[in-house]
């Protein structure tokens, strides 16, 4: 049954319930001819009579009775099925623990988690943030959030959403020190990176490229960090130039605390991914997650420039 149909049939009950058509159009907020011409569109549909009406009647025919009948328990059945499926998520209850990085974790995880747990009231959620990298299984995490697929092959891979790595500074660097006007001219800037957490090896070529060219510049970090969070406050503060991920600086960029710098470049595509340990059984609480955060990343995080 078409959506459509659907409508038409709650509107029919509704109509029989009300006793007539003045009355339902009462009831619907409507013109009684309103309610009258779509009376007459549903029986030629459907190529049957299911009211005899006149000015002094309004009576069902044998159709319209059965239409009545059968459609009132269809809908009810569907009415318990939403009402049962809602409830057994209510009734969804256990424990995840989340890692995920720092700045992804509060500017983004946190948020959603919050609004999660309102839909999930009986999940128990754990969030640990840290550094990039930092995270395995051996910390007795349900879900890792991270960024680039992982080495092992034998866990389990949603992939997330996807951003690019944007280049900015804040608008105090800009008017002292005005905008590199091509790629190659980062190097003589003061240049803000991350470093790999572990081994320490600087993040430092950056990939830029437009329809016509791509460049791969090798910047010297005047300030480095294995913490996106401290490279973002450093931006923020107007000590140089970051390669960052949009979707960490999209609310910066938007209140003008942050600048797109070569805005006609795109630098490094990023996918997010939800890492699961190698098992064959998922509970539904990590299942129900999973599909909560992807919808939330596409309408969120996703960026196509």
């Amino acid at each position: 049954m078409s959506l459509e149909n659907l409508n038409d049939l709650k509107f029919f009950i509704n109509l029989v319930d009300a006793g007539g058509i003045t009355a339902a159009a009462s009831r619907f907020g409507v013109s009684a001819p309103s309610v009258s011409r779509r009376l007459s569109k549903i029986e030629e549909r459907l190529g049957i009579t299911l009211i005899t009406r006149n000015t002094r009647h309004f009576r069902l025919s044998s159709a319209g009775q059965s239409y009545y009948d059968d459609g009132g328990i269809l809908l009810a059945g569907i009415e318990k099925l939403e009402t049962d499926i809602v409830s057994s998520e209510k009734q969804i209850k256990g424990s995840l623990s989340i890692g995920a990085p720092l700045e992804l974790g509060r500017n983004k995880l946190a948020p959603f988690i919050a609004n999660f747990i309102k839909k999930y009231p009986n999940i128990q959620v754990n969030l640990a943030v840290a550094s990039e990298g930092s995270y395995n299984f051996d910390d007795y995490l349900d879900i890792i959030v991270r960024i680039g697929l992982p080495k092992s092959s034998s866990a389990i891979v949603t992939k997330i959403a996807s951003t690019l790595r944007v280049l900015c500074a804040s608008p105090d660097y800009i008017r002292i020190h005005k905008e590199p006007e091509l790629p190659e001219n980062l190097q003589n800037h003061p240049c803000l990176c991350l470093r790999r957490y572990k081994t320490m090896e600087p993040m430092n070529q950056w990939l830029l490229e437009n329809n016509e060219k791509s460049y791969i510049i090798k910047v010297e970090p005047k300030l480095s960090s294995t913490n996106a969070e401290i490279v973002h406050d450093w931006a923020l503060s107007g000590n140089g130039i970051a390669y960052k991920l949009f979707w960490d600086i999209q609310e910066n960029l938007d209140k003008g605390k942050l600048i797109r710098i070569l805005p006609d470049y795109r630098g490094e595509i990023i996918y997010l991914y939800a890492v699961l340990p190698s098992k064959a059984y998922v509970k539904k609480s990590v299942r129900v997650f999973l599909e909560e955060l992807k919808k939330f990343a596409k309408k969120n995080m996703d960026f196509d420039p």
